[in-house]
C-alpha cells in the first residue's frame, strides 16, 4: 500500500461518509500505570499535569512523526501508541483513536458467525450493547482501528462498524469580533462613552455626544444568532460606484459577488465619476454604503451589519427608466437576498409608471417568490432651501420598499432628514448633536489617477440608515430565510424601539420621523426565528442553531387553466434567467418537481417570468393528468441503515433510524445537504434517493 493511500482513509461515520488524514506532525501515546504513578510523584503542589485525551497524551515532531511513534512504542512505560487524525477541513482538531469500536451486525447474521468474524480479526469484546451490537477493543492481532473499521464495513454481515476517537470539545461560545475602533461604530452597540474617531488622530467624541443605548442592537444580535450572519446571503448594493480592492468589501476575496454597471451594462463598478468639463473623480458613497450593510471584519474592528454577508455591488451613475429598470433586474435575477439604494433624484418628483411596477415585481417574485426586501434612504435635504418641509419621493416612497429616516447617536431625530407618511422607521446616523458612522471610504489619490483607501468617522445620513437596515435585516433572514416581504415588514415594524417625544406616534403606532420607531436588530432576529418555529406562522421553519441555513423545496406554482405541465426528470435542474447556459443561475428544481411550460425558446422552457429550465430534462405532463396533490417530495433510504437525528449535522444527537428501502417525505433541505423528515427529525441527503 502507498504512503498516500496509508494516510488517508474513508469510512462510515455517523451514517456520514468521511474523509480523514493522518497527522504529519502529531502522535499520541498512552502510558502504563507505573509510568502514571511515577509521574504523579514528580509532580509538585503547584505544577500542572500535561494535558491529555483520556489518557493519550499528544506528542508532536516537525519531521518523521512515525520514526518518533516507533521509538515510543518500544519503551517499556509505552501502554499504547497511535497516529493522530483529522477530519478533512478540520486540521485543528486532533483525533485519536482509542482503540475501542461499536459494532452492528445484520439482522440475519447468526451469532456465532458474528463471534468468528471478530475473532478472525483478534478483536476483543468489551460491552454486549445489545442483539447483534458490541463494543469491541483491538488487540495485537487486530489492525489498526482505522482499518479495521474500513475492513468490517466491507463485509455484508456488517451494518455499522465505528471507531472511537477522543478529542477535545469545542466551545460553542461565540464571541463578537473587537479590535481597536471597534466602540467607534456606536450604531451597532453604543455605551454612552466617549470615542475615538478613526480618521483625526488623538481626537474624541466626548460622552456628551451618545446616549446609552441609543443604537440599533446589533452586536446583541450577534451574540443571539452566534454569529456574524449566514455567507450564503447576497445584498445588493445600488449606488454609484465602489472601490472593490477596500478590505470591508473586498474581504476573503469572494464577497463581491455578480457586479454590474446598470447604465452601460458590464461589470465596471469602480468609484471614478466622469464631470462635464471632462475631469473625473472618486464617489466614496457607494463604498461607505456598501461596508455599513455588511463590510468584512477586518484587523481594525470595523465591520457591517451583517460582516458574513456577500455583496452585490451595483453601480447606478444615472438615473433614467432603463438604468434604474437594469440594477433591479440584474438584482432580482442574480439572487440577491436584500437590496439597499441610498440614491435619489435631486428634486421632489415620483418615480415612473414603468420603474414603479417592474420595482413591485422585485418586491413579489424574488427571491423564488418570497420577494425581496428593498432598503431606502428617506433623503437628506429637509428643510429644502425655501425652508419648506420636502416630502419623501421617487424610491423611498414606493409602497413595496422600506423607507428609512434618521436618528442619531442621542436618540434624536436628525433634522435633516425627509419624512412623512412614507417613513416606515429611523435607523442610527449622524444629526445635530450626534456623532457620525465610522467606516469605510476612499478619495481620488495626489497624482489625480488612483484611488485612495480608507476610513471615516463622519459618514452619515439617511444614505447611512438604509444599508444599516438592509444588513439587520440580512440577520434575520438568517435566522429564518423562509420570511417572506410581508413577514419582514410585520416583524420590523413589530420589533422597533419607540424614541422621541411624548405624543410622537399616533394611534397605529407611527410617526412621521421615525417611522414605527427606531430599528432593535436583536428584537427583529427573535422574532424571525419565532416566526420560523411556530405552527401556522405562514412561513416554513427549520433554522438551524449558530446562525445556520435551511432551504425549503421551491413552491411550484399553480397553473391557469389551459397551461401546459412538465416534471422535472434529473436529480436537480438549473434554473436561468434566460434561455441559455450563459445566464446567470436563478434557482435550482429537483427531481419530480413539477412546472409551467410557457413557451419553449431554443431549447429552454420559460417556466416562470425570467426563469427558464432546459427542455430535455422535463416531461411533459398529459393535459389530463392532476396536479400533485401536495408539494412534499419523498425519499428512498439507500444504505443499510441511516441515522435520524434531531438537527441538520452530525453534532446533533440520533433521534432514530432508517432502514434500507424506507420511503419518507422530504418536508425541507438544509444547504449541507440534509433532508427534514419530521418535527426535529433530519437525516443526510447523500442517502436518500428522492422517488
Amino acid at each position: 500500500m502507498t504512503k498516500k493511500k496509508a494516510d488517508k482513509a474513508t469510512f462510515t461515520y455517523g451514517g456520514v461518509k468521511i474523509n480523514v488524514t493522518k497527522s504529519d506532525t502529531e502522535a499520541a501515546v498512552q502510558y502504563t500505570e507505573a509510568h502514571e504513578r511515577k509521574g504523579a510523584e514528580k509532580r509538585t503542589a503547584v505544577a500542572a499535569p500535561p494535558p491529555d485525551f483520556k489518557g493519550f497524551e499528544l506528542v508532536s515532531s516537525k519531521r518523521d512523526i512515525g520514526k518518533k511513534l516507533d521509538d515510543l512504542r518500544a519503551q517499556p512505560d509505552v501502554a499504547v501508541g497511535t497516529h493522530v487524525w483529522h477530519v478533512e477541513g478540520e486540521e485543528d482538531t486532533p483525533l485519536i483513536p482509542t482503540g475501542n469500536l461499536y459494532i452492528e451486525f445484520e439482522a440475519g447474521a447468526d451469532e456465532l458467525t458474528q463471534h468468528e468474524l471478530l475473532e478472525s480479526m483478534g478483536l476483543s469484546i468489551k460491552e454486549i450493547v445489545g442483539p447483534g451490537a458490541y463494543r469491541v477493543s483491538v488487540t495485537p492481532l487486530s489492525p489498526n482501528p482505522i482499518k479495521c473499521a474500513i475492513q468490517l464495513q466491507e463485509n455484508e454481515l456488517v451494518a455499522v462498524a465505528e471507531p472511537e476517537f477522543v478529542t477535545a470539545p469545542a466551545s460553542r461560545d461565540f464571541a463578537v469580533p473587537a479590535g481597536r475602533f471597534t466602540n467607534t461604530q456606536w450604531h451597532h452597540e453604543n455605551n454612552g462613552q466617549a470615542i475615538p474617531a478613526i480618521d483625526v488622530p488623538n481626537s474624541l467624541y466626548a460622552a456628551s455626544h451618545f446616549r446609552r443605548g441609543a443604537d440599533a442592537k446589533v452586536r446583541e444580535a450577534w451574540r443571539y444568532l452566534g454569529s456574524l450572519g449566514d455567507s450564503n446571503l447576497k445584498i445588493a448594493v445600488i449606488d454609484t460606484g465602489f472601490a472593490t480592492d477596500h478590505p470591508q468589501l473586498r474581504g476573503d476575496g469572494y464577497k463581491i459577488r455578480s457586479p454590474f454597471n446598470a447604465v452601460n451594462r458590464n461589470t465596471d463598478v469602480s468609484p471614478y465619476v466622469s464631470y462635464g468639463n471632462g475631469t473625473f473623480g472618486v464617489a466614496s458613497h457607494g463604498t461607505s454604503c456598501a461596508a455599513v450593510a455588511a463590510g468584512a471584519w477586518d484587523a481594525q474592528g470595523i465591520m457591517g451589519a451583517a460582516p458574513n454577508a456577500k455583496l452585490m455591488l451595483i453601480k447606478l451613475e444615472i438615473l433614467s427608466d432603463s438604468a434604474i429598470k437594469n440594477a433591479f433586474e440584474h438584482a432580482m435575477l442574480n439572487g440577491a437576498d436584500v437590496i439597499s439604494c441610498s440614491l435619489g433624484y435631486p428634486q421632489a418628483m415620483p418615480l415612473s409608471t414603468y420603474v414603479s411596477n417592474f420595482l413591485r415585481r422585485v418586491a413579489r417574485e424574488g427571491r423564488g417568490g418570497r420577494g425581496i426586501p428593498m432598503f431606502f434612504a428617506a433623503g437628506n435635504a429637509n428643510p429644502a432651501t425655501n425652508y419648506m418641509p420636502r416630502a419623501v419621493s421617487d424610491f423611498a416612497a414606493h409602497p413595496d420598499g422600506f423607507c428609512i429616516t434618521a436618528s442619531n447617536s442621542l436618540d434624536q431625530r436628525s433634522s435633516y432628514s425627509f419624512y412623512g407618511p412614507n417613513a416606515f422607521l429611523c435607523a442610527p446616523t449622524n444629526g445635530d448633536s450626534g456623532v457620525g458612522i465610522t467606516t469605510a471610504t476612499c478619495d481620488l489619490g495626489t497624482d489625480g489617477r488612483s484611488v485612495v483607501l480608507g476610513y471615516t468617522s463622519g459618514f452619515g445620513g439617511t444614505s447611512s440608515s438604509a444599508p444599516l437596515a438592509a444588513g439587520i435585516c440580512a440577520l434575520m433572514l438568517t435566522a429564518n430565510p423562509n420570511l417572506m416581504v410581508a413577514d419582514i415588514r410585520n416583524i420590523l415594524q413589530k420589533s422597533t424601539d419607540k424614541i422621541g417625544p411624548a405624543g410622537t406616534y399616533d394611534s397605529r403606532g407611527h410617526s412621521d420621523f421615525y417611522g414605527y420607531g427606531r430599528i432593535n436588530a436583536l428584537r427583529a432576529v427573535q422574532l424571525a426565528r419565532t416566526l420560523g418555529s411556530s405552527a401556522g406562522s405562514g412561513t416554513s421553519g427549520g433554522t438551524t442553531g449558530g446562525g445556520g441555513t435551511v432551504v425549503t423545496t421551491p413552491p411550484v406554482s399553480t397553473p391557469t387553466s389551459g397551461t401546459r405541465r412538465g416534471r422535472v426528470t434529473s436529480t436537480f435542474l438549473n434554473v436561468r434567467s434566460g434561455p441559455s447556459t450563459a445566464y446567470a443561475k436563478v434557482g435550482r428544481l429537483n427531481q419530480g418537481d413539477v412546472v409551467n411550460l410557457l413557451e419553449n425558446v431554443s431549447g429552454f422552457w420559460r417556466i416562470a417570468t425570467g426563469q427558464y429550465a432546459y427542455a430535455a430534462y422535463i416531461q411533459e405532463l398529459a393535459a389530463a393528468a392532476p396536479p400533485p396533490v401536495a408539494l412534499t417530495r419523498r425519499g428512498k433510504v439507500t444504505s443499510n441503515f441511516l441515522n435520524v437525528r434531531s438537527g441538520p449535522s452530525t453534532a446533533f444527537p440520533r433521534v432514530d433510524r432508517l432502514n434500507l428501502g424506507e420511503v419518507v417525505e422530504l418536508l425541507e433541505t438544509s444547504r449541507d445537504g440534509w433532508h427534514r423528515i419530521g418535527a426535529n427529525k433530519w437525516v443526510h441527503g447523500g442517502y436518500i434517493q428522492a422517488v
